[in-house]
């Protein structure tokens, strides 16, 4: 694993903590904490991925 493939690992984990806090803050509110916390774990993933495969394109073209 070289360095720009660690920047994509560490953008996803970022975005799954900050979508399982979403979802729990959202879940707290409407009552279903479990079901809002999946979705944000699946959600925050696929946006940290998109942002670390972006950030890695854009410094691979430099």
């Amino acid at each position: 694993m070289n360095k720009n493939n660690n920047l994509v690992i560490i953008c996803m984990f970022i975005g799954m903590i900050l979508g399982m806090a979403i979802g729990c803050a959202i879940g707290i509110s409407k009552g279903n904490v479990g079901i809002t916390m999946c979705y944000g774990l699946i959600f925050g993933m696929i946006i940290g991925i998109c942002i670390g495969t972006i950030i890695k394109n854009s410094n691979k073209k430099e």
